[in-house]
């Protein structure tokens, strides 16, 4: 920067005045004009210094012309220059890891150039081949990612940088440290997805993180990795057995919790992985047990036996359920029939008695709901019907008197009709009935002894078979 002369812009008295007033600025821009110029000839004596090839000490007198004047753009400039050329050189003498930070420094200071991005680029590439001793592991997957911030589409470093992050997990992992293998390998399994080894290695990792997590009684956790797992190797049979395992405990704890929606879910996950198993079968029809019994959850009465039937369905033995399902099925046919809706009731109460058939409660309400629905059908005239629900009612509470007395009144009833109609046979046979179930009804006794008295069979005894004759015997063919 070329120095300022301000007294030949103004009068000497003005120049005096601005002098006085300026006195600080002028002290100021004094010392600038010295950094300037101290900047300007560090620059010039590396230019020089750079142009016989002097590069390390070029470099030293640029970076100083670069600190007392930040902003230059041309010390920028020239300065990547030679952070290249040093680079470049460092490289040919073998020494790999200093060339590609210097080189580093370079396309911080001028990241558009492409030059300067392709000399980078190359240099990485062989460093990737070095021993570790020689350039860490860690310094050249920095130096890769370097590459591929400028140039994401970078094929070539992409499965290159994969591979080192592949080996990095992996050591990772064999020192017991899985999180952080997973990390790593994750990295790596995004920059080479179709890379068959990353992806085998990610599965292992996932398995042996989720197994360290199960061990904890971290089951969340354990369930998510050996699905991550699975998804990478479908065919992994200890994966494959541990999800199931850790699904069926993650399930106990949401039981323990109250969320039996979430117990379910993962119950039925775990038994389509193992369906045999009899432990988590046994464990999800109680869940659907526990969620049908629970009068807090909002389910609905057709969803409170689906839930108990389908727990029936995997453990048909189970007391328990059956005891729930007759007695749920009981409350809403009484429910139904209070409603004034008898067949319902009736159709629930002999899905009750066939799920428990020996359930007393059951017997009991299914026994009365014949036997009103059946007198009331006699009170219609519907005697036939009548007969048939009363002789239910009979056959589900054999005991009960006053069910034997109205199924032996309906019989009697429906003989007498019969009478009246001229069909004294049949109206023996429902009279027959009547009295087998009442012997001491007097009133039917009566309608017995006249209906014999009237029927055509009687009279058909008293005919007298002829002397001498006899009934011919059928021969063979």
């Amino acid at each position: 920067m070329r120095s300022r002369n301000p007294a030949r812009s103004f009068g000497l008295c003005a120049l005096f005045v601005t002098m006085v007033l300026l006195a600080p600025d002028l002290a100021s821009y004094a010392v600038e004009s010295s950094s300037a110029a101290e900047a300007e000839n560090a620059f010039f004596q590396g230019s020089h210094l750079l142009s016989r090839n002097s590069l390390a000490e070029a470099v030293a007198a640029l970076e100083k012309a670069m600190k007392l004047d930040p902003d230059n753009i041309k010390y920028r400039q020239v300065l990547a220059v030679a952070y290249n050329n040093l680079g470049l050189k460092l490289k040919r003498d073998g020494n790999v890891a200093a060339g590609i930070r210097t080189l580093g420094k370079a396309l911080e200071l001028a990241p558009e150039d492409p030059d300067i991005h392709s000399n980078f680029a190359t240099a990485v590439m062989q460093a990737v081949k070095l021993p570790d001793e020689k350039m860490k592991v860690t310094e050249k997957i920095e130096a890769m990612r370097l590459v591929l911030e400028r140039d994401p589409n970078n094929a070539s470093v992409q499965k290159a940088l994969a591979t080192l992050l592949n080996n990095a997990g992996v050591s990772l992992g064999r020192k017991g440290n899985y999180q952080a293998e997973v990390a790593e390998l994750e990295k790596a399994f995004q920059l080479d997805a179709g890379n068959d080894m990353i992806k085998r290695n990610l599965a292992t990792a996932y398995f042996n993180l989720a197994v360290q997590r199960g061990k904890g009684s971290d089951y969340e956790e354990e369930t998510t990795f050996l699905r991550k797992a699975l998804k990478l190797d479908p065919k992994d049979k200890a994966a494959v057995e541990n999800l199931a395992k850790a699904l069926s405990n993650l399930a106990v704890l949401k039981g323990k919790s109250g969320d039996v929606t979430a117990q379910i879910g993962l119950l039925k996950e775990s038994l389509a992985i193992q369906p045999q198993d009899a432990v988590t079968k046994k464990n999800l029809a109680a869940a659907h047990n526990n969620q049908a019994v629970d009068q807090t959850n909002g389910m609905t009465f057709q969803e409170r036996v689906a839930a108990l039937e389908e727990s029936l369905r995997l453990d048909s033995k189970n007391r328990a359920t059956v005891g729930n399902l007759g007695n749920l099925l009981v409350q809403e046919a009484v429910r139904e029939f209070k409603g004034g809706s008898s067949p319902k009731a009736i159709e629930l109460l002999e899905k009750a008695a066939k799920v428990d058939p020996g359930n007393k409660t059951v017997e009991k309400n299914l026994a009365a709901v014949y036997h009103e629905e059946g007198l009331k059908k006699g009170e219609k005239g519907n005697h036939e019907e009548e007969m048939r629900l009363l002789s239910k009612a009979h056959q589900v509470a054999p005991g009960n008197e006053s069910i034997k007395t109205d199924l032996a009144m309906a019989y009697n009833d429906y003989a007498v009709s019969l009478g009246e109609k001229g069909d004294h046979e049949k109206e023996i046979v429902y009279l027959a009935k009547a009295l087998k179930l009442v012997p001491d009804n007097q009133t039917i006794k009566d309608n017995l002894d006249r209906a014999k008295a009237k029927s055509p069979s009687k009279d058909l005894k008293k005919q007298a078979t002829p002397p001498g004759s006899t009934k011919k015997k059928k021969e063979g063919s």
